[in-house]
């Protein structure tokens, strides 16, 4: 920005993410990262032939055997979706920072073959996609040109053959990221949220108490 030039950002959204994950791929990767042995083993045992049912007033569903998915609520949980994960940017040329399931890629462009870059990272995101068994939901994945030229470049990427929506903020890990990279838009969405809140307890807080009015708020 201050260099008068423009970032594309694409701002991903996996679906699904931790019931996507593929034990045997998952074991296949945590081997790759050096993880072997006795520990190994016993994630491997962690993973193996789980099952799931339901109980309802003491009535019990089938069991139902589940081969993807990392057990979410545990401890190892998080770090075994990390793994599975971790190789994403291996063959991109764009930058890209994960942060668990959210996926954020950029890259400055200078012209349209910097576009074509991205277009390209793109397409190799859906060979990923593919040999992994991961997916990326399309509707929810969004591009930021951020650039305060007049005339940007614009170009139409694509992802499963839709182009991906175009747009002037968008959400990622709860900050609100605009096209010219102003602040107001967050503040306007953090303090709307708060005032929506304040009208919630404003019409069902109905006490005298100031001390637990004051808790509330």
């Amino acid at each position: 920005m201050q260099g008068g030039g423009q970032t594309d950002v694409v701002i991903m959204d996996f679906s699904k993410a931790f019931d996507k994950v593929a034990h045997k791929h998952l074991i296949k990767k945590i081997g790759h990262y050096g993880i072997c042995g006795k520990t190994k083993n016993w994630i491997e045992s962690f993973l193996s032939n789980p099952t799931q049912q339901v109980v309802i007033k003491g009535k019990y569903s089938d069991k139902a055997n589940v081969q993807f998915d990392v057990p979410q609520g545990s401890v190892l949980g998080p770090y075994l979706f990390l793994f599975y994960i971790n190789d994403l940017p291996a063959n991109l040329s764009s930058t890209v920072r994960l942060f668990a399931d959210d996926t954020l890629l950029y890259l400055t462009v200078h012209s349209q073959t910097d576009a074509d870059i991205i277009q390209r990272d793109l397409n190799i995101l859906e060979e990923w996609e593919k040999k992994w068994l991961m997916h990326f939901n399309v509707d929810k994945c969004y591009v930021l040109h951020v650039s305060q030229k007049r005339n940007p470049l614009i170009h139409n990427y694509t992802l499963h053959g839709q182009t991906l929506k175009s747009v002037e903020s968008a959400k990622y890990l709860r900050v609100t990221i605009t096209s010219d990279l102003c602040w107001n838009c967050h503040v306007s969405n953090i303090t709307n949220k708060g005032n929506q809140t304040l009208g919630f307890l404003k019409r069902n807080l109905k006490i005298k108490s100031q001390a637990l009015k004051a808790i509330a708020y």
